[in-house]
């Protein structure tokens, strides 16, 4: 125990070691990965601290769309704050939640707040690469994006809470309704223009034969695209059902299965969002992540076929396939690349002795005659070649002297020529 750090038990054992030593100090579930989504985690919520990078953004991306799970904390902080005994079977008695942001105003205030907190990152995440890179364009316009993701947050809670403080069963004449509609308009039309144009970099003016997409598309069928579009635009605009709920009934709203439907489709829009996001990055380098903007991820045409080789160099002896894995294949292996080893060197033995015969037959007569009349010729120039040397100042005085040089200069050419 003390090799895992792990604390002794006692009477009051707190919910959050009991968290820790389960979740950080045993090594299951890969816990590498569990690390590096802490580390992220700290990176995004210190966002406006330092520079920001990809996964930090994708997963910031993540958050904003479980809003739901933010907004509930407050009925999970208030949950254990009110007079109920909560950990008694006994739940038929009523309890009135305790603490300053558990009743009236600050209850909703609180929800606000923690509504806020994905869009909030998100802003200072957008703030922050602005001030990295000093462009207005696309820094600060998605900046205000998640600033109208905020004002729908603050107007929301003060709907809810006029709605129950001030305008009990008249909606209707409540004001922040309609300022809750207004924003939400404004936010989701905001986010479905971005979706599109910035996020998967459709309706793109050189899409060419691609109409209303791009250029280039990875993706084999533009019936994706297309149903990508309007599924974004869908489940954009899906919230408005709250409107004709709002004018109905008033505690439909607040029902567990709206809720948790409005955040399940939320969380299945994220997931196509992705695909075409990811795609655009790889593409066109949209959100200057990385220093080269062409990366190819669509499949390349070679005409090799690289199935056939891999199963030509399995079935070779010494070899095997990372994928595949063969117990005690190791000793197997030896012996077989020794044994390949010594059939090789006797079978390329065997062909260099038939390569000289069949190089030794093939030559003719003629050649190993030209070949003695080269040798003859190149001994009568080096003959030729001392005995000019020897006399060699006896010739300069003669007259006869150009003659030999000449003919030197003729013997010397035959030979080159030869």
């Amino acid at each position: 125990m003390k090799r895992l750090r792990v604390p002794p038990l006692e009477e009051k054992q707190s919910p959050l070691v009991t968290f820790r030593v389960g979740i950080f100090i045993v090594p299951i579930l890969y816990r590498p990965a569990r690390y590096w989504l802490l580390k992220t985690l700290g990176r995004i919520f210190s966002a406006a601290f330092h520079p920001i990078f990809f996964a930090e953004f994708w997963l910031a991306n993540q958050l904003a769309s479980l809003e739901l799970a933010f907004f509930d904390l407050e009925y999970f902080f208030c949950f254990y704050t009110s007079d109920r005994q909560w950990w008694s079977t006994n739940l038929t008695s009523p309890a009135s939640p305790k603490g300053a942001f558990c009743t009236g105003w600050s209850r909703f205030l609180l929800q606000a707040f923690l509504l806020a907190i994905p869009s909030s990152i998100r802003c200072a995440q957008c703030i922050r690469r602005y001030y990295d890179s000093k462009l207005k364009f696309p820094h600060l316009a998605n900046a205000g994006k998640y600033s109208t993701s905020i004002l729908v947050a603050i107007t929301n809670s003060l709907r809810r809470a006029t709605n129950i403080l001030s305008y009990p069963g008249k909606p209707k004449k409540n004001p922040f309704v309609y300022t809750w509609i207004t924003a939400a308009l404004i936010s989701s039309t905001y986010k479905l223009i971005w979706d599109l144009k910035m996020d998967w970099g459709l309706f793109h003016k050189n899409a060419g034969e691609n109409k209303f997409l791009r250029n280039h598309l990875v993706y084999s069928s533009k019936i994706y695209y297309y149903y990508a579009i309007i599924q974004d635009i869908i489940l954009r605009y899906l919230w408005t059902i709250n409107i004709f709920v709002q004018f109905t009934t008033g505690t439909a709203e607040y029902s567990d299965v709206i809720g948790f439907s409005f955040g399940l489709v939320e969380v299945l829009r994220r997931f196509l969002w992705n695909f075409f996001r990811l795609e655009n990055e790889h593409l066109n380098n949209c959100g200057q992540f990385r220093a080269v903007r062409d990366i190819s991820i669509a499949p390349i045409k070679t005409g090799i076929n690289f199935s056939l080789i891999h199963s030509k160099l399995s079935n070779e002896p010494g070899i095997r396939s990372r994928r595949s894995k063969i117990p005690f294949s190791t000793i197997v292996e030896e012996e077989n690349i020794a044994t390949s080893d010594d059939t090789t060197i006797d079978i390329l033995k065997n062909s260099a002795a038939d390569l000289v015969d069949n190089m030794v037959s093939a030559c003719d007569t003629t050649v190993v005659q030209n070949v003695n009349e080269i040798n003859t010729t190149l001994s009568d120039i080096r003959a030729k070649t001392r005995h000019t040397f020897s006399v060699l100042d006896d010739d300069l005085n003669s007259s006869n002297s150009v003659l030999r040089v000449d003919h030197l200069n003729i013997l010397l050419k035959r030979s080159l020529s030869v």
